[in-house]
């Protein structure tokens, strides 16, 4: 009879290392699942939470139309020539057109060189020149067409056209700035194509309103679930507000470039919404209100 042949040395590591596997499947069996996550309600807070919504809706009243002046030339001299010319051809040709309700306002003069421009493809924003630079004068000019909150879509489009044809007969480039395409690809944004922009103004009063309307709105809620689980309704504890157009940028966007109002950096702080659309701009406030409670007096 022969005697038993010994393992093979990677038999012997097979069972080891499958006996290895096996304690620690058991121990990872053993280990409980982590407790769900949990979040503490506060304590000691009493009282009915109800959320109340206001909105008013407002027409544009004001329309605004972005021109560019420029004038360029190798000697300082001329260009300052030039360019006050190209300006006073611009004023003029508005001026002409008699409209008590248009105005052309200024924004402030840039002086840099022609030809100089950011080369998106170069990450150290080198500048492509001219062999030979000029000296170049711009300013902004914006066309404001007040009072067209009471006029109809086909008057208002009337209007804009009558001085976009001027602005453009003048010599004055009309609509968004010559680097706008070259900052919306530098940035990931769109390119702005609006011509036009028309303005809601007080916007404050505005929002005041629909503030008012809002906590109008809580207060016919919070008494109607104070009727229906018998207990009556005491002051106000705390006021947050939930939402807000304006408040989540829906209005107010600086560098995106959409259907939605927003407020130009040229105007500040001032009161007032933009949009690319001739139509009525809502304004929508929401507002969280806790009121105090207490037990209803028993009937007698």
């Amino acid at each position: 009879m022969k005697p038993p042949r010994s393992p093979r040395p990677w038999t012997i590591a097979a069972l080891r290392l499958a006996a290895c596997l096996g304690m620690a499947a058991a121990v990872i069996v053993a280990v409980p699942p982590p407790a769900a996550a949990q979040v503490a309600e506060p304590s000691g807070v009493e009282g009915l939470t109800v959320q109340g919504k206001g909105s008013v809706s407002a027409r544009p009243s004001l329309a605004e139309i972005d021109l560019d002046v420029s004038a360029a030339a190798e000697l300082t001299g001329d260009a300052i020539v030039k360019f006050r010319d190209a300006k006073k051809r611009v004023h003029d040709a508005f001026a002409a057109l008699k409209l008590p309700d248009v105005a052309v306002e200024e924004r402030g003069l840039l002086l840099d060189q022609k030809g100089a421009a950011f080369n998106p493809y170069m990450m150290d924003y080198g500048v492509q020149t001219k062999t030979k630079s000029e000296v170049q004068l711009s300013r902004k000019l914006v066309v404001k067409a007040s009072g067209i909150q009471g006029m109809d879509e086909e008057a208002v489009l009337q209007l804009v056209g009558r001085l976009l044809d001027v602005a453009q007969d003048a010599g004055a480039r009309v609509g968004p700035p010559a680097n706008a395409a070259m900052m919306a690809y530098r940035y990931g944004n769109m390119q702005p194509t609006n011509l036009v922009r028309f303005v809601v103004e007080d916007y404050d009063k505005l929002k005041e309103e629909a503030y008012a309307k809002a906590a109008a709105d809580a207060r016919a809620r919070a008494e109607r679930l104070a009727r229906l689980n018998g207990v009556k309704l005491g002051p106000v504890l705390s006021v947050r507000e939930v939402s807000s157009d304006n408040a989540t940028r829906y209005y107010y966007s600086g560098m995106m470039l959409s259907d939605a109002p927003t407020q130009e950096e040229d105007d500040g702080a001032r009161d007032r919404l933009t949009t690319p659309k001739f139509q009525d701009v809502p304004i929508r406030v929401e507002l969280q209100v806790r009121y105090a409670i207490t037990p209803a007096e028993p009937k007698r």
